[in-house]
């Protein structure tokens, strides 16, 4: 044994020498080559993060340019652009834009065109489908083919800048492109016209799932609980509703379309929702001269949807505002005789039909008693790391089918949309951008069609306004469920005419107001739609402006940041009457009930009472509907919920109230005492899961500004993607509203704030969420977040004096001879 011991050692002490003696020759090139690693990868990320840092103050030498165009950077990074030509003016635009904005540029194009799987894989194949159903630059090479020449030539100029920027960057391109690894393709005019059509979809995509929902409502409960819960709902039974029944299968396949479609909203290019405007005329100012106030809703993201920006050409054009990244013109603004702004007018401009397949011959459907021949695309994905992957996409006469290709022979359910048709929002905004009247605005806007929304108007001779602009389509009763399409009885006929639009100039009380609420009463004879947002928001709007009999820009900054709750103002008295002859023995129901007594509706982020009363209106609807609706419940739409609450609060409780899975017959009394106690039991479940230590709203509602990338904790932080956390205020049903999703986050609200005094350009104020650049390195990405939050303004600088007096930066861009 000692033997054998012995030997086994006299074998091994060889070995581990050797090894030794390897390990110590090996480790300092080890150590060198993990050191090389190391600089080489702190050298890219440095370079991937500074390479494309603007430039704002010196000379830059462009390709491109006839004349020399100097641009002043105020305190916010905004451009103010004065140029001798219109071709040198949209030159610099797409150069300085592409400089701040490129990769967010080609991200929303990856969406117009369906190629977001190139740069994000598999995950987003479905998603690309649905995109390429939409055929936007099929309608794209419609409106250009249709455009005025100098329309063409300033976004063929635009372009050329985008493009000049794009190879004078070379490798220097956003740290997005670097370190997903591919370059962009140049910019072009499909690509401009492109980004107005996907503002239209984004619009208009709630609808597809309302029709779905309704559809199902329909199948369970049948017309006359659908009439209760559909908000403005007219039940007629003759031409409403269709005698149709659809496959399951159809419905769960066309719902999952709809899930794809939600990827979008995480990388932040899904936002649309909903919008304030108002304008006062000079009666009731102290200048003598109108005030115009516009807050676009919409997702709440890094970088902002909007980038701000000062368009000059001396005696020609002077327009300032906000811009769309990938495109040249200011959507809301003001020049020098008129401003402008936009709310979402709410138009149900998609409808769904169910298609009769014809079993006998592949590729047909019958309609009105024939058969029609399908159009069928085959669709080329390029998916990273996969290759290519082949889809097909089937059209009726009416649109794409957007289910039953999938192993269902009979039936299949096809989508009608306005944005198929021929508009030209190129040109609003494009005219907008050089009226000078009313009458010139009424132009502009004539053919808006795929973007529906309510244009305020104010001008520097004393006029103000609201104008719908946009397709309304004329149909056949409602259209909010699936139609039966076998025959034409209910397709779209035309588009309510520019002149039957409602409007409003110089109103006797001396404003104008909307909010996304009801457009009409019910005495229009064309229908617009039945979900319009709920008359929180107009109502505050309209109350504070009644309660002044002057006004000027400080209160139109009070308005525009108001988070005082007419939906809390009508709820809890009623509540609070309810509850008190109840006896309460729980402290924490003891402690809600005092909050709600001392509140006085402004959902402050610094008081308990807003989270009492946000639990409370979740639970109050949940005890009234979920009931009645099972599974259906987690599809109800949210206005549809503020809509019966409402109706209820305001009209009186109906037949439905009552919680059918007991034996007893609830009153609405009971209901709300038993949705209080829940709530109480939800807001202590919810805050201790949390580690939440008190109930003080804006511990729980906040808001922190997400880049797509910057999910990924580890790119996050090396390139500073997302924002700080904020606590804020408010909800979707003030005026300052700071919508959320799961788990109380913030995920939309107003997207700028801007005040415009037609008596002094110069005192005027904006601000946007974010900031004016999307490059992480620059001073001026998320810049304005801390203002935003607080709700200050920044002056919004407009005559040449103003604008070189308060300017932080001057940069040249001279002619490369």
């Amino acid at each position: 044994m000692i033997v054998a011991i012995f030997t086994f050692k006299t074998h091994i002490e060889p070995v581990k020498s050797f090894n030794m003696k390897i390990v110590r020759r090996i480790l300092p090139a080890l150590a060198a080559i993990l050191t090389i690693v190391i600089v080489l990868l702190l050298l890219f990320i440095s370079s991937a993060r500074n390479g494309a840092k603007p430039v704002y103050d010196g000379t830059i030498s462009l390709k491109g340019l006839d004349e020399e165009v100097r641009v002043f950077f105020d305190e916010r990074g905004m451009p103010h652009i004065y140029a001798n030509t219109e071709k040198d003016l949209y030159y610099t635009t797409g150069f300085l834009m592409a400089r701040e904005r490129l990769w967010q540029m080609d991200l929303i194009r990856r969406a117009t065109r369906g190629t977001l799987s190139e740069i994000f894989g598999e995950d987003y194949i479905d998603t690309d489908l649905f995109l390429r159903s939409l055929c936007m630059t099929d309608k794209s090479k419609m409106i250009l083919a249709n455009s005025e020449p100098e329309i063409l030539l300033a976004i063929q100029n635009y372009c050329d800048g985008v493009n000049r920027y794009i190879t004078d960057a070379g490798r220097r391109l956003p740290p997005e492109f670097r370190v997903l690894r591919y370059r962009p393709e140049p910019w072009s005019p499909e690509d401009v016209a492109n980004i107005i059509g996907y503002m239209g979809w984004d619009l208009a995509s709630g609808n597809m799932s309302e029709d779905l929902f309704n559809y199902r409502l329909l199948k369970k409960h049948g017309e006359e609980y659908a009439s209760v819960i559909i908000p403005d709902w007219k039940a007629d039974e003759s031409y409403v509703f269709p005698l149709f029944s659809l496959e399951k299968e159809l419905i769960d396949e066309a719902a999952l379309l709809i899930t794809a479609i939600e990827k979008l909203k995480g990388l932040g290019i899904v936002s649309f929702s909903g919008s304030n405007n108002w304008a006062i005329s000079g009666s009731r100012t102290a200048t003598g001269k109108p005030l115009l106030a516009n807050d676009m809703h919409l997702g709440l993201n890094s970088p902002g949807i909007w980038i701000q920006m000062h368009q000059v050409v001396q005696g020609k054009l002077n327009v300032t505002g906000v811009a769309v990244p990938g495109q040249p013109f200011i959507v809301a603004g003001h020049n020098e005789k008129i401003a402008w702004g936009l709310t979402n007018l709410m138009v149900d401009d998609i409808d769904l039909y169910q298609e009769t397949i014809d079993t006998t011959e592949n590729g047909t459907y019958l309609f009105n008693g024939s058969k029609m021949k399908m159009e069928l695309r085959e669709e080329i994905i390029n998916v990273k790391g996969k290759g290519d992957v082949i889809r097909k996409l089937w059209f009726t006469h009416r649109g794409p089918v957007i289910s039953g290709m999938r192993g269902i022979n009979d039936a299949a359910l096809s989508m009608r949309w306005s944005g198929y048709d021929l508009s030209d929002e190129i040109f609003t905004v494009y005219k907008l951008n050089r009226a000078t009247s009313w009458d010139d605005f009424r132009n502009a806007i004539s053919r808006f069609r795929s973007i529906s929304q309510n244009f305020v108007y104010a001008d520097t001779e004393g006029n103000i306004g609201l104008h719908t602009g946009g397709g309304i389509p004329i149909r056949k009763g409602h259209g909010t469920i699936i139609r039966d399409g076998s025959t034409d009885e209910y397709d779209w006929t035309g588009y309510v005419p520019f002149d039957h639009l409602p409007f409003s100039f110089n109103p006797p009380g001396g404003f104008v107001s909307s909010a996304n609420n009801k457009t009409v009463s019910d005495d229009y004879p064309y229908y617009v739609a039945t979900s319009f947002a709920m008359p929180y928001r107009i109502n505050r709007i309209r109350q504070m402006i009644d309660n002044k009999e002057m006004v000027g820009t400080g209160d139109f900054m009070e308005m525009q940041t108001d988070q005082v709750s007419e939906y809390a103002s009508l709820l809890v008295p009623v509540l609070l009457n309810t509850m008190s002859d109840v006896e309460i023995d729980d402290e924490s129901e003891k402690q809600a009930l005092a909050f709600l007594k001392d509140w006085d509706f402004d959902m402050s982020p610094d008081k308990e009472a807003p989270t009492v009363f946000e639990f409370c209106r979740m639970a109050l609807a949940q005890e009234l509907i979920a009931d009645e609706l099972g599974d259906l419940y987690t599809l109800l739409p949210g206005v549809y919920q503020d809509y019966y609450i409402f109706r209820i609060i305001t009209k009186g409780p109906d037949e439905w109230v009552d919680n059918v899975t007991t034996t007893e017959v609830e009153t609405l009394e009971d209901i709300m005492r038993s949705s209080f106690s829940k709530a109480v039991s939800n807001l202590t479940a919810f805050t201790q899961k949390e580690e939440k230590s008190s109930w003080k709203w804006g511990d729980l509602h906040t808001m922190t500004l997400e880049h797509p990338m910057g999910s990924v904790s580890i790119i996050d932080r090396l390139f500073h993607l997302n924002s700080d956390t904020y606590r804020v205020g408010g909800s979707y049903h003030t005026v300052s509203p700071y919508s959320y999703g799961g788990g109380f986050k913030v995920n939309n609200g107003a997207s700028q704030r801007h005040i415009y005094n037609t008596a002094d350009w110069d005192d005027s104020y904006s601000i946007i969420p974010s900031g004016n650049s999307g490059v992480p390195s620059s001073r001026y990405y998320l810049s304005q977040t801390d203002w935003y939050v607080s709700g200050k303004f920044y002056r919004d600088h407009f005559t040449e004096k103003a604008v070189k007096e308060n300017s932080v930066h001057n940069l040249v861009l001279s002619p490369a001879r």
